[in-house]
């Protein structure tokens, strides 16, 4: 099941889904799609160490695509997919 991840981009609210690959939606890159700053910024870093975790990312790869958002943005929520906001 995929997850839900609501954070802050530079003090902009995003969302994203996170989870089974969205090849040929416009709207998405690799497994996430949603707020296009996310995805950009997703675009960018691609194949690149994260900054703090030094793991490397791949947008096909959901924990890392988290762990990615975690490290470059202010992340506030991660939660499952069709489960209820908190």
């Amino acid at each position: 099941m995929g997850r839900i991840v609501e954070g802050y981009i530079d003090g902009v609210y995003y969302a994203v889904t996170v989870g089974e690959s969205q090849q040929g939606r416009p709207d998405s890159i690799g497994v996430v799609s949603g707020a296009a700053a996310a995805r950009r910024l997703l675009e960018f870093h691609n194949g690149q160490p994260l900054p703090r975790s030094g793991h490397v990312l791949d947008v096909a790869n959901p924990d890392l695509v988290v762990q990615a958002l975690q490290d470059l943005t202010d992340v506030i929520h991660v939660r499952l997919a069709g489960s209820a906001g908190s």
